[in-house]
């Protein structure tokens, strides 16, 4: 069986690794030597990168002996053992029960990984489907200490760079670890957007990617990771549409369909944009994560399954995330599309998928593979195609939640512009003393008379229309009347009602079709003509019964390993969707939205960090947002106000290879041991300590080797020199000092070793 048979290798393996580990050097095999000068970075470390993919499994034990549930690929993202990946992977769940994560790293590049290290799970984003692990041991039993490891690893890069058309390279492991890691080429053909993560929530590939990938990475041109290769296996029912019995976990002699399926997507086309997981990635690296935060009550409980509703299209999406307008059909040429509906009884994690066709053709382009949920419970979400022009055609868009279809539309793309008459891009607001609109948001305070201000075209006097206001859901009030103002212009309209606290929503209708809706929240007092929600922030060291405690400041000295933020509020209605966010010198590391479940005033809620050990110098902010729009930004320093320079280690520098051989015979000797030291260790200083060792790499079958760390440059001025060490069973040993490295050192550096035997 495939899954026992990788295990099997691991004890056949086990001497090798053991004897390794013992001496501080992990093993890696060596790659191809580059023949260019300054080539790619992805095509000269091509086999550095497949030395920082790995294989994750999730495994349980019956009797003892280990089963496999869940699989998938991920990558290295320090040297030290931190490994992102997806998230439906790596964490156990009723489909992925697990006693133990095992990775399976790449020991020579031509033969399926080995099952190595065990790992925990720092941090995951069930809806981004995103998860940052942490090597923490060996399979047998022995525990890594922390920053003992030197593994290969690779940077991720800007993926809000990337462009149509643009080569991609993806790798990962093609099948249940039997074959070894995989490197598949394809371009960028498209991007989807998706409420909350904008139009480039996720980079479409023409790349055939098997699911197994999934987890794995994709990257530039630069050999930087930009994407993650993700899908969530399909389901129909709740059970996975594509699993496979690998292994007896009942133990009745025989793997068939009484034992458990190990879940498979299918081919890949979607990848999440690396920026999306650079928080998690930077607060794992920190060693930061989120601490207790005020008790809050219980969401209310709802029956029934999830649905979609309300859909209707637009081909643009403002500053909050809300649509500018509604359209029924679109003329050629069109660039961007986006279907919008409401939401219910959804939970993060949950697989949903979009299926659009073109002429009854299904059309990949568009269309978004099962993918995990990020919305939470309720509200309104959009997704579809930014930056991608349309082909002329009828569009069916299909909305499925674990496999069952839920909602439809369609919309016709083609013909010249149009002149039907349009409401758009409506605005909230109150009236001054001058009759002025002022405070113009998506949030307002309680107990205004609210405005709504919208822009038309082509209305000609005498159309009907009409318009609709609604509170949670429920109808307010309406009214039609004939249209009798110009045919273009601006409009304002005044609500019919007292606001109290809670969530609203305008719709605008053209002879009773939907033309432009948006939605509002009122919360907090009117303080000049804003919504005054939250106040009297402070940040504190601790807390006690629900207060601050400890230190009380905005100017912490180093080494506190707690940070809380405590805020009052007012007038905040329960329910009211609120996104709070912690950021580290101004890039996010945390951000959760999710319904307001307090009381609707208070005093003292708080928010905390925490550090596995101290809170590393830098400025933490703490952001509060309501309907995308931020209400309150404060911060407070640790230390120096500022992370350390270098925190976070770059995967750029000189890539070392060569080849040893055998002096007399000139043929390559295999399982030769290459071994770098760090610079500031020379061969007389080396004394088998891994804290010595920079990078160690052992020959393949015809003696080449490769280096899977970078080499850190140095300057013409102040070169970094290295020493290296060489040694193979039977031969005598070889060691060389004062290898010079600067900016201007050619990558790759080619050492070639000649040893005789004793």
């Amino acid at each position: 069986m495939m899954a026992h048979h990788l295990f099997r290798r691991l004890i056949l393996c086990a001497g090798i690794l053991v004897v390794l580990a013992g001496a501080g050097l992990p093993a890696f095999a060596p790659p191809r030597a580059a023949a260019q000068a300054d080539p790619p970075l992805v095509e000269l470390n091509e086999d550095v990168i497949k030395q920082a993919t790995v294989f994750v499994m999730q495994s349980f034990l019956v009797t003892g002996q280990p089963m496999i549930s869940c699989i998938g690929s991920g990558t290295l993202i320090s040297r030290d053992g931190l490994i992102l990946t997806n998230a439906h992977s790596a964490t156990p769940s009723e489909a992925c029960p697990s006693d133990v994560l095992v990775i399976a790293i790449t020991v020579r590049l031509d033969e399926p990984p080995i099952p190595t290290y065990t790992a925990e799970v720092v941090d995951a984003s069930h809806g981004l489907d995103l998860a940052v692990l942490r090597i923490n041991g060996y399979l047998d039993g022995r525990e890594i200490l922390p920053g003992s490891l030197e593994l290969p690893f690779v940077e991720l890069g800007d993926s809000l760079n990337v462009g149509l058309d643009d080569t991609i390279t993806i790798v990962g492991y093609p099948n249940f670890g039997n074959d070894p890691v995989e490197v598949t080429r394809g371009t960028v053909n498209g991007f989807t957007a998706e409420a909350r993560a904008g139009d480039r929530a996720w980079i479409r590939t023409s790349a055939v990617i098997p699911g197994t990938m999934s987890g794995g990475g994709a990257y530039n041109r630069d050999g930087q990771l930009i994407g993650i290769p993700t899908i969530a296996p399909a389901r129909a029912g709740g059970e996975a549409v594509d699993c496979r019995y690998l292994q007896d976990t009942n133990l009745d002699g025989r793997a068939d369909s009484s034992d458990h399926c190990v879940p498979v997507g299918g081919f890949i086309s979607a990848l999440r944009p690396s920026r999306l997981a650079r928080g998690l990635v930077r607060a794992a690296a920190l060693g930061i994560r989120q601490g207790e935060i005020s008790a809050t009550n219980p969401a209310p409980s709802q029956d029934g399954e999830p649905v979609f509703s309300r859909l209707f299209f637009s081909t643009r999406v403002n500053e909050v995330g809300q649509a500018s307008n509604v359209v029924g059909s679109v003329p050629a040429g069109t660039t961007s599309l986006y279907l919008f509906f409401d939401y219910n009884r959804m939970e993060d994690g949950a697989v949903y998928e979009l299926r659009v066709s073109v002429d009854n053709v299904q059309d990949p382009t568009y269309s978004l593979p099962p993918v995990t949920w990020s919305g939470g419970r309720r509200g309104t979400w959009y997704i579809g195609t930014a930056g991608l022009p349309l082909r002329n055609g009828l569009y069916d868009f299909r909305l499925f939640i674990e496999g069952r279809e839920v909602a439809s539309r369609r919309i016709l793309v083609g013909g010249g512009p149009a002149d039907e008459p349009a409401f758009t891009d409506i605005i909230f607001g109150l009236l001054d003393a001058n009759g002025n609109l002022v405070g113009t948001s998506y949030v307002l305070p309680e107990g205004s008379a609210i405005q709504a201000r919208f822009n038309y075209r082509n209305m000609q006097p005498g159309t009907p229309w009409s318009f609709v206001w609604y509170f949670e859901g429920q109808e307010l009030t309406r009214d039609t009347a004939a249209w009798d103002g110009d045919q273009q212009g601006t409009r304002l309209i005044t609500a019919a009602a007292d606001f109290l606290a809670g969530q609203y929503r305008l719709e605008l209708y053209i002879d009773g079709v939907l033309s432009a809706t948006a939605d509002f929240v009122i919360a907090g007092a009117a303080e000049s003509a804003r919504a005054a929600v939250f106040s009297n922030f402070r940040f504190a060291t601790a807390q006690a019964g629900g207060a601050p405690g400890g230190t009380i400041r905005a100017d912490f000295p180093a080494g506190i390993d707690r940070l809380y933020v405590f805020f009052d509020w007012r007038l905040l209605a329960s329910g009211t969707m609120w996104t709070r966010r912690w950021l580290v010198d101004g890039d996010v590391l945390f951000e959760i939205t999710e319904p307001w479940n307090a009381p609707p005033d208070g005093e003292n809620f708080f928010a905390s960090l925490a550090g596995l050990a101290a809170l590393p110098d830098a400025t933490y902010s703490f952001e509060i947002s309501i309907a995308n729009v931020t209400r309150q930004s404060v911060s407070a320093r640790v230390g120096l106000g500022q992370l350390p320079v270098g925190t976070f280690a770059s995967a750029a520098g000189i890539q070392m290879t060569g080849r040893i051989i055998d002096a007399e015979t000139q043929e390559g000797i295999p399982g030769a041991m290459f071994i770098v030291l760090n610079p500031e260790y020379s061969v007389e200083d080396f004394l088998w300590d891994q804290s010595q060792v920079l990078g160690v790499s052992m020959a393949d079958s015809e003696g080449r080797f490769q280096i899977p760390v970078l080499l850190p440059r140095g300057t013409e001025d102040d070169p970094l020199l290295y020493s290296v060490l060489v040694q193979a069973e039977g031969y005598l040993p070889l060691s060389a000092d004062g290898i010079a490295v600067t900016e201007e050192t050619q990558s790759p550096v080619e050492i070639n070793a000649a040893l005789s035997r004793n």
